[in-house]
């Protein structure tokens, strides 16, 4: 197969830079190792599992969804947090929201990745995994599990650590949130706001870290999701303990979900290398990657402004775009 462009992983960044050059008429094909869109944005039922916020100064979040026609809404922040401590000390009178401000998309921020698949449409293949890539002096030859792609350049929109599974040449550069689990729990309503809270907790102790209100726009269903601690989620009992942990910090109705997801992403390969079974302590500072005369990184970790974040995705998008152009190509 031929095509100008290759654009390796079907998450924002290479979907939102896909989309602006088939606009320009350019000859693009983008492969993706999963059998779904979006990357770490993972939306079952309108419940995120990945990425959950946008912020008001993500300018180009905000004009995307515009540009979509995506409704945004604010993050509840209402009522008190919960915190336990590591003694077993649970306070209730802390009237604080630590997402106070935050937007988050109505129907989930796969509606996003979703939208701008089907602009891309045909020239989209799933299911299609990139195993190697090889740069000459006219071109590059991707090997991909449904036979090479031979392109002019290639577009890497995925984490460097998985770029250089590839066998590209690459500084370590950590994956953000690739080594954490996310537990989504829905209810028929977000009971926890009845009695004052706003469906944020911070705890030390059991397996989820840190919890917040994630009901639907409407609230016609409760939901609320944690981040476990690293390595918790592979625990046999993670379920169990994590739904224990809510009936503590929330009451006897957190007993009862209606639904229960688990989202490992240190176990999903299309994620997350061994490196990242140890998440990073802090957010890394992430800087641009160099680009050879034909291949280019294009993922949230390669943008120094929002760089792992959804806005970071644009940013570095919007680079590789400016450095197709100035290519000629």
């Amino acid at each position: 197969m031929q095509t100008d462009i290759c654009i390796i992983g079907a998450g924002l960044s290479g979907l939102a830079l896909a989309v602006r050059l088939i606009a320009d008429g350019r000859d693009v094909t983008v492969v993706e190792a999963r059998d779904r869109v979006g990357g770490r944005v993972l939306s079952p039922g309108g419940f995120d599992l990945g990425p959950s916020w946008i912020w008001p100064q993500n300018r180009r979040m905000l004009a995307l969804l515009d540009h979509l026609g995506l409704r945004h809404f604010a993050q509840y922040a209402a009522g008190r947090l919960v915190f336990e401590e590591a003694s077993g000390t649970i306070r209730r009178d802390l009237d604080f929201a630590t997402m106070g401000g935050a937007l988050r998309v109505a129907g989930g921020l796969a509606r996003v990745t979703d939208t701008l698949a089907a602009q891309v449409g045909g020239h989209l293949r799933l299911s299609c995994p990139a195993r190697d890539l090889r740069e000459d002096a006219t071109g590059v030859t991707v090997q991909t599990s449904d036979g090479p792609i031979r392109a002019g350049r290639v577009v890497l929109a995925l984490p460097p650590r998985l770029a250089a599974g590839l066998g590209v040449s690459v500084p370590d550069v950590p994956t953000w949130m690739a080594g954490h689990a996310k537990l989504i729990v829905t209810y028929p309503t977000a009971f926890w706001r009845d009695a004052g809270l706003n469906g944020d907790a911070i705890s030390h102790l059991g397996p989820l870290a840190e919890i917040h209100d994630a009901s639907s726009a409407d609230a016609r269903t409760g939901a609320l999701f944690g981040f476990a601690h690293p390595g918790a989620a592979r625990q046999a009992d993670f379920r169990a303990t994590a739904l224990g942990q809510l009936v503590r910090l929330f009451g006897a109705q957190a007993a009862a979900p209606e639904t229960v997801i688990i989202k490992d992403w240190s176990d999903d390969p299309a994620t997350a290398t061994p490196a990242d079974q140890i998440p990073t302590a802090r957010h890394p500072v992430y800087r641009s990657l160099p680009s050879t005369d034909r291949l280019i990184f294009a993922g949230s970790e390669c943008a120094p402004e929002s760089g792992g974040f959804l806005e970071g995705a644009l940013a570095a998008a919007e680079a590789a775009y400016d450095s197709l152009a100035s290519g000629g190509m």
